[in-house]
Parts: C-alpha cells; structure tokens; sequence
C-alpha cells in the first residue's frame, strides 16, 4: 500500500475594513522559519471573500508559525498588511470519495468495474450492488483492503446474488482508516449478462521459471496440485484461468496462495503449464503466464 506525505486542512479568519469599497483581493502565506538555503515555503491563496471572512489553506505538511500577507486593491490602489499564525495541530482532509467510471462486462459476462483511486493512505474500499438506485434492496456487499486494491475490479459472480440479464446499480466508498470513511460515490447503473456457474477444478502446475518436466505435472499430487476456475466449460485454447473466487486472475502478483512454505515462484513467473483431472487428465497445456491463458496443447501424460 502506498504511503503519502501527511497533508492537513487549515482555516482561519481574516476581517478588515476600508473607507472605500475594494476591488479586488489577495492573500499568500508563508512558513516562517528558513529551510537550510535560507528559502521561505511560500503558498498562494486565490480568492479571499470581498468582506473578509474564512480563509482555507490546503496540504500544510507541518505545524509551526506562518505569515500571511494581505493585499487590497481600490482604484488603482494597494495596501498591504502581514500578519502572524501558528499551526499547533494538524486536522487531515476528508477521506476522498471514489468515482466510479464504467462498469462493463468482460469474457463470459463476467461484471468488471473501472473506479481508479489515489491508493495513498487507503485502508480499504467498500462496494455494494443493488437492484434500485436508492440501495433499499442490496444483493452483493465487498470490502477489499487497501493492500488488494486494484483499479480494475472483477466482481465477485459465483455466490449466486447477482442473477443474468437484470438491472443493478454499484456504489463504491472509500475507507481512509478503521473509522474515516468517505461519501459514497456516483451511482452507476448496469444489466448483467449471462453468467455461467463455473466449476472448480483440479489442476496440476508448474510456473514459468520451471523447464517443463512431465515427471512432476504428470504426478497426482504434491506442491503442483492447485484448484482453479475457467471461463470455459471446459478448457481449451482461449481458457482464461482464475482462482477459486472466479474472479483474481491467475497472474503474477495474484498467486500468493499457489506457494507453499518453499515457493517454487508462481507468484513471481505465474503459471507456464498446466492439466486438469477432467475431462482428459493427460492433457498438458501450454499457458501464457502473464495474462493466465490457456494458449494450445504442449504435450501429454503417459497412461
């Protein structure tokens, strides 16, 4: 998870007065105290109110003593005043909300969601799917944390909440800690397609910084015995292969639970060969390990 600069929210309140209506206003402020180059950390402020009023300064990154400089204009005219505050302690910015950009259905009608967020101090991301738009009647609820977060989301579609060719509607949240949360994002409508349950399989493989060896993906058990799920009925050349939650795609990164207490690097190299118990147990397929497809037939086990 990705680590940000701390960033606060500071407000204060600047009054004055003049013996004639003024026509324009600025203000800047500035740290204090020098950096090593004998440089100030300047900020500008592009509006202050007509009258005065609340001033908001965003990203401070540290406490201490600021000046601000205030500068009226009339007629032509200037005035400039400069005054002094201190920033004792550092309130954070609201937990920003999530936008949802698509959502879209992928190979085999599996639901994909595009929401991007800026992954810096994101402790988790919560979605819900609905059939109505005001989220009376919620189907499916998921809370990825923040350390699992990917831009592209594929939702979760074999615990049977979401049914074919129906009308939902998908909100996204995010969570900044255990209690920050933000406001929920747009709300964006979509129809599901048609959605095959998908089998879990028993498979047998070997990772791409492997040569193939037929001794080891040939035998019926071991550290190459893993369970997966196709987007195919059964496999073949085109099968996009997915972990048991049939949606992570069974690529680099995503294979943490295909190592054991030795990792042979399936979460490094990802997945090169593979065989499944059923139909054909014999049959060795070549895959290409970076997009986890099935591309042809390599070769086979001897009966």
């Amino acid at each position: 998870m990705a680590t940000a600069t701390t960033k606060c929210n500071i407000s204060f309140q600047i009054y004055y007065t003049s013996s004639i209506p003024t026509t324009g206003a600025t203000a800047s402020f500035r740290y204090k105290i020098k950096d090593s180059a004998g440089s100030y950390t300047q900020y500008d402020i592009t509006s202050v109110p007509a009258s005065g009023g609340v001033i908001s300064i965003p990203n401070i990154q540290v406490t201490g003593e600021y000046e601000y400089i205030l500068e009226l204009s009339a007629n032509g005219v200037s005035d400039t005043h400069t005054g002094i505050f201190n920033v004792e302690k550092c309130t954070p910015p609201a937990c920003e909300t999530p936008v949802i950009k698509s959502v879209y259905l992928g190979e085999g009608d599996q639901i994909i969601m595009d929401y991007p967020v800026d992954e810096a101090d994101l402790y988790a991301i919560e979605y819900q799917i609905a059939t109505d738009d005001k989220f009376t009647n919620i189907v499916q609820v998921r809370v990825i944390m923040g350390s699992d977060y990917t831009p592209i989301e594929f939702i979760e579609m074999n615990d049977g909440a979401i049914t074919n060719e129906t009308a939902y509607y998908i909100r996204a949240r995010r969570h900044c800690s255990k209690s920050v949360v933000s406001d929920w994002s747009n709300v964006f409508g979509f129809r599901s397609g048609k959605w095959g349950v998908r089998r879990v399989l028993e498979a047998y493989c070997l990772p791409a910084n492997y040569d193939l060896d037929k001794k080891s993906i040939c035998q019926t058990g071991g550290v190459w015995k893993k369970q997966v799920i196709l987007d195919t009925p059964e496999p073949r050349a085109g099968s996009f292969i997915f972990l048991i939650d049939g949606t992570t795609s069974a690529i680099p990164g995503n294979l943490r639970e295909f190592e054991s207490d030795n990792p042979v690097g399936f979460n490094q190299h990802g997945i090169r060969w593979i065989r499944f118990e059923a139909p054909d147990w014999s049959i060795i397929y070549n895959v290409d390990p970076k997009i986890g497809k099935i591309i042809d037939i390599s070769s086979y086990c001897e009966s």
